[in-house]
């Protein structure tokens, strides 16, 4: 968290295009279990982002992208999370379109 605290503070502002704020809850069927998440972000002009903020119990953090070029699609998120002990996880979906 720490580091992200930094990134932020020290990136310039002018190389973010919008800050937003996103609300996001998920619910495990086997588990049970209900998250919810409350994130700041910043998304640049080359469409790549930043989000971190609180959830049900600690905080969690996200960084991606999304690259149009052509019939491609490129998308991947790095999301991380510390509640008892530190989850994190790597998404990448590559998509043709016709």
């Amino acid at each position: 968290m720490r580091v992200l605290i930094a990134l932020i503070l020290f990136t310039s502002p002018a190389a973010f295009a919008a800050p937003y704020i996103e609300y996001k809850n998920e619910y495990k069927f086997l588990s049970k279990e209900d998250i919810h998440h409350l994130r700041l972000g910043y998304k640049t002009e080359k469409n790549f982002y930043i989000e971190a903020g609180p959830r049900t119990e600690g905080y969690s953090s996200e960084l991606g992208y999304k690259i149009k070029r052509g019939s491609f699609t490129f998308k991947g998120k790095w999301e991380g999370s510390k509640t008892e002990d530190f989850k994190h996880k790597l998404e990448t979906e590559v998509r043709y379109e016709l």
